[in-house]
């Protein structure tokens, strides 16, 4: 179940872009689900994250992976295709470990998840969104035309079900499910804008410290000089990689942990030539994913209070996350994967 949760969860957030989406959803089920069988808490939310946190990286829709990209000004699918080289590996042993975890897990039981199936019933145009984002990613749509389309076709759907004061409560207050069943309740009963608020509040107070800290040029001064004194390309990577984690414990602001390190580090690549893709790369293993490892930081506060599971319980778990800056220094030192500007 735990390799098949993260498998899930890959999958979705490589179709949507979105790990805050797809943990508050397909998340939240699979985590209601999990538990029910006896799982740890702790070990359900580093599954989910884990296959959230890959498929946000590896979404052409994902803001973080738009933004990596701006940021290192290459290409974005080119930026996507190079991220395999770290992304892949980090994947594909996070699903080993939980696959023994799972194997060494005892007294699960599937009773409860057999009770729940049977209130269930899908239909097929929830799955036309689902397509639409796929096939719009494949032809190289942009993500806010192929997102706006998305909306429209998902509202048009509401609409043969509810009315307009339905649809905007939704919105606010997130569904309510008119079933009896507790462990339904706990699964849908959720969601909605006022339930963000929290998260909301968080976003702003880092973007004015990282504000603050970007105009005062702290951070700048802090790392300046080490950028200008390495001049070779492991050690511009490794340095990339370590700033974007740095900024991330300072900050707690997964896309200021994006910009920052990027910024400072963009002439150093240029200078020992390096690809832009590298930079890309290094920049989402670090200033992206470890955001969800911090306790003060917005994405791994809004894991916490999604699943209602502490960032301190469930960061050991999220093997995705801990190996993507791992590999992303193997990639350096061997020079595997790692993209040369060609003379």
């Amino acid at each position: 179940f735990l390799p098949t949760t993260v498998i899930i969860t890959a999958i979705v957030g490589s179709m949507i872009g979105s790990a805050f989406t797809t943990i508050a959803t397909v998340g939240v089920a699979l985590f209601g689900v999990g538990t029910a069988m006896g799982f740890s808490p702790a070990i359900m939310a580093g599954a989910i994250l884990s296959g959230a946190i890959f498929g946000d990286k590896s979404s052409p829709l994902s803001d973080s992976t738009n933004l990596a990209s701006s940021v290192a000004e290459t290409d974005l699918f080119a930026h996507i295709k190079n991220l395999m080289w770290t992304t892949l590996p980090a994947l594909i042993l996070s699903i080993i470990i939980f696959l023994v975890i799972g194997m060494t897990h005892d007294g699960a039981s599937v009773a409860n998840n057999l009770k729940l199936a049977k209130l269930l019933d899908p239909t097929w145009w929830t799955v036309v969104p689902l397509v639409m984002l796929f096939v719009m990613a494949w032809l190289r749509i942009p993500a806010i035309p192929t997102l706006l389309m998305n909306i429209i076709v998902s509202t048009v759907a509401f609409f043969f079900h509810g009315n307009a004061t339905e649809f905007s409560n939704v919105l606010m207050n997130g569904f309510k499910t008119d079933s009896s069943n507790v462990i339904l309740q706990s699964l849908l009963n959720r969601g909605g804008m006022m339930a963000m608020m929290g998260t909301v509040i968080i976003i702003m107070l880092a973007l004015a410290l990282g504000g603050l800290l970007t105009e005062q040029k702290i951070l700048t001064a802090v790392m300046a000089p080490f950028a200008k004194r390495i001049k070779t390309g492991s050690g511009v990577i490794t340095g990339t990689v370590l700033s974007g984690i740095f900024a991330n414990f300072m900050i707690g602001e997964q896309y200021l942990a994006t910009i920052l390190p990027g910024q400072l580090w963009k002439e150093s690549f240029d200078r020992v030539k390096l690809d832009r893709l590298a930079l890309g790369r290094s920049l989402e293993d670090s200033g992206t994913v470890v955001n969800y490892l911090i306790p003060w930081g917005v994405a791994g506060g809004f894991a916490a209070q999604t699943l209602g599971v502490p960032v301190i319980e469930f960061a050991p778990f999220v093997f995705f996350a801990l190996l993507s800056p791992v590999f992303s220094l193997l990639s350096a030192w061997t020079g595997i994967g790692v993209k040369r500007v060609s003379d």
